[in-house]
């Protein structure tokens, strides 16, 4: 009985650190999203052209981008530590994807507001 209870908890192991990396691919797909839209705005800025403005909405949004890669990675890490000591606690991580979540809708908002301003002028 004891090698089904080991197979059992090697199976909840694996699964975890599929969980763990899947979420890591997550944040690396949203945050290569981000760098992508931040290229295109600072390229194409409004209308076609380059502007100040279209290079500092662009460099905000590749700011936030790289800030996203760079928190994934450490979360992905802390998490992949902290499933090979048994330590990990579920539900205690939610604070840092929610500010993450907010610094990018007002990056997205700024880099918005900067466009506008730049078409209007």
């Amino acid at each position: 009985m004891a090698s089904q209870d080991d197979g059992t908890a090697q199976s909840s192991r694996a699964r975890d650190h599929m969980a763990n990396e899947r979420t890591y691919l997550a944040w690396l797909r949203t945050a290569a999203n981000v760098l992508i839209v931040g290229l295109a705005v600072a390229k194409f800025g409004s209308g076609g052209s380059t502007s100040p403005l279209s290079l500092t909405a662009g460099g905000l949004l590749l700011a936030v981008g790289a800030s996203g890669i760079g928190y994934g990675t450490m979360r992905y890490r802390a998490v992949n530590l902290e499933l090979e000591d048994g330590r990990f606690a579920v539900g205690s991580r939610g604070a840092g994807p929610q500010r993450a979540a907010v610094v990018l809708v007002v990056a997205v908002l700024v880099a918005a507001g900067l466009l506008l301003v730049d078409g209007i002028v």
